[in-house]
């Protein structure tokens, strides 16, 4: 397994998410758009109970920090995208429920604790927003993956990112701008 590195913004900032509409998610899923400064930043299929869950407890109400958890997969650069949020501490933890490892992602959360994922002060979890890829011939610093997740999350925040389909269209219509 690569080498795992996090970024993370140096301020909370003030994201908007929202269910959208795209052919891409799958039945039984709604799809969720975060939005910063009116910008599309990422986008997630959710199951509608989280998402309810997500609007009804305004759990974007303030601003949050954004943490990018990025390793060095095919095509290149493997990035996914969360939020850090307050959330509410139940007056006595419940067991862990021992289907939790079969949820997507659980390996992915848990390899992120294993290699020395973010330690969340009591009160504080983290929401997924998307998934952010960078072409191996668009990195910017391939000697350093944490210079380049730190880049990563710099035009995302900044809005100097493409779409990867954009990318693809790009390349086939002989554009060669690099995102």
């Amino acid at each position: 397994m690569s080498d795992l590195v996090l970024a993370a913004t140096d301020r909370p900032l003030p994201i908007e998410v929202r269910r959208i509409e795209d052919d891409r998610v799958p039945d039984g899923l709604v799809g969720l758009g975060s939005y910063l400064q009116g910008r599309l930043i990422a986008r997630c299929a959710l199951s509608d109970d989280i998402a309810t869950f997500l609007e009804t407890r305004r759990i974007f109400a303030e601003p949050v920090q954004l943490l990018l958890a990025a390793r060095e997969e095919p095509p290149g650069l493997q990035c996914r995208l969360f939020a850090v949020v307050a959330v509410e501490m139940p007056e006595e933890a419940e067991p862990e429920d021992p289907w939790a490892a079969s949820v997507p992602g659980a390996g992915y959360e848990a390899a992120v604790s294993e290699t020395g994922g973010p330690d969340l002060p009591p009160g504080q979890g983290m929401v997924f927003l998307g998934q952010i890829v960078r072409f191996a011939r668009d990195r910017r610093h391939p000697e350093s993956l944490g210079l380049e997740a730190a880049d990563v999350l710099r035009r995302l925040v900044e809005g100097t990112t493409s779409e990867p389909v954009d990318r693809a269209l790009e390349d086939l219509l002989g554009g060669g701008s690099s995102a």
